[in-house]
């Protein structure tokens, strides 16, 4: 498979620090998100906030419920995956945790929002095809059920997070981007036993591969790592 080149673009919304904007609809019907949880995905919202106040089209426009005062509850926004906890909120409604995120090649444009890391039970995040600038948040390596994080394609920078949290990580995809540093080199991360997937071609990473991190990715199938400085 052919990946195009990557080219850091210096335009782009770089987000400022989040505006906590209220939402009317949480989770699904008769489900209710954390604070936090709302939090993290309005912090995504004020991307689009920015893009039109600076005469721009917003890229939740093309996507059903991604509004700041949506009637359309969080666990129905397009791309968004919720599923029930084992736990009920005042009221007697049930509470949901948000799952799965995955807006892609919406022309999404900023930094990743650090408060992502607030969705402790994220399986999956794909931002990949979107013009993000800045680096892998470490709060993003530190979610603890992550599954998949893929960013391909996405004018990142910055380095290399050098352990990820969860033990259940099994696609680690961040080809096309500018991302520098070492390749996984602390054989003691929690990650490499998991890891099943991983993609970093075409990215600026240095020095050589760690003999003893590789042989700890037992469970290992794809390793793309060409078209860096190794």
């Amino acid at each position: 498979m052919s990946w195009p080149q990557a080219i850091i673009k210096p335009d782009g919304i770089i987000l400022s620090e989040p505006v906590i904007m209220p939402a009317s609809g949480s989770g699904g019907s008769g489900r209710s998100l954390s604070d936090l949880e709302e939090q993290a995905l309005l912090s995504l919202v004020q991307d689009a906030q920015q893009a039109q106040a600076q005469g721009g089209k917003a890229w939740t426009a093309n996507l059903r419920g991604w509004e700041a005062n949506s009637d359309i509850p969080i666990c129905e926004w397009e791309g968004v995956t919720c599923r029930d906890a084992s736990h009920v909120v005042d009221g007697g409604a049930s509470s949901a945790v948000i799952t799965g995120i995955n807006v892609t090649q919406q022309g999404l444009s900023g930094t990743i929002p650090t408060e992502l890391g607030l969705l402790t039970d994220l399986e999956h995040l794909s931002l990949n095809n979107n013009i993000l600038r800045g680096s892998i948040p470490q709060e993003i390596a530190n979610l603890a059920k992550l599954k998949t994080l893929d960013l391909t394609n996405c004018y990142l920078t910055g380095t290399l997070p050098q352990h990820f949290e969860s033990s259940q990580l099994t696609q680690l995809l961040l080809a096309n981007n500018a991302i520098s540093g070492k390749f996984f080199e602390d054989e003691a991360s929690t990650h490499l036993h998991s890891l099943r997937e991983i993609r970093m071609e075409n990215n600026l990473l240095t020095g050589t591969i760690n003999g003893p991190s590789i042989s700890k990715m037992s469970h290992l199938k794809v390793l793309s790592l060409s078209d860096n400085d190794l």
